[in-house]
């Protein structure tokens, strides 16, 4: 195969350089730092002012349970879109998309990174890594900000599992109306 064609494909399907950049389409970092932000930061700090115990309490009660979860939503649904995306209309899709078919595929793929980064760091806070680094007596203002990082990434997660489920079943509606348009033209 020709060095030059190596190359683009090399570039065209190297998920860090669409995440920071793009594949024709808007960087993959941007379906994370959007406008909905400000929404998932004032739940984190709500859930910081509110609930009233140590961060490992939360992760061993609450937190890693739910990951848990969502680890295995997301899996189940990428799996299924996975499906999707290979089929005939939906490549014929991805021919009209700005990116092509890594914009799709790379959107999956950074659900299940949030998720998994999500619940790294939960599984920290389970370990008592946090509870022992910033006492909430010794630097309260630490401890804070690293709860409320830790339930803004809890609530960005939770709409990337539902982003997840979304896209699939826009995918499945996208994929029959193609169908019925070409048996209706065929």
């Amino acid at each position: 195969m020709n060095e030059d064609i190596k190359k683009d494909i090399g570039q065209k399907l190297n998920y860090w350089r669409w995440f920071i950049k793009g594949s024709g389409g808007r960087p993959g970092y941007k379906r994370l730092l959007n406008r909905w932000i400000f929404i998932h930061i004032a739940a984190g700090l709500a859930l910081s002012v509110f609930v009233p115990v140590c961060l490992e309490q939360a992760a061993t009660a609450v937190l890693i349970p739910l990951s848990g979860i969502f680890v295995g939503l997301a899996f189940a649904w990428a799996v299924n879109s996975h499906s999707l995306i290979q089929s005939d209309e939906i490549r014929t899709l991805a021919e009209y998309k700005e990116g092509g078919l890594p914009e799709y595929i790379f959107t999956y793929q950074t659900a299940i990174m949030v998720i998994l980064f999500t619940l790294v760091l939960w599984g920290l806070s389970g370990l008592k890594v946090f509870d022992a680094r910033w006492p909430t007596t010794s630097k309260p203002y630490c401890y804070f900000v690293t709860k409320a990082i830790l339930f803004t990434l809890s609530s960005v997660t939770l709409r990337e599992c539902w982003h997840v489920v979304l896209g699939t079943h826009l995918l499945l509606l996208i994929q029959q109306e193609i169908k019925k348009r070409r048996e209706n033209s065929g």
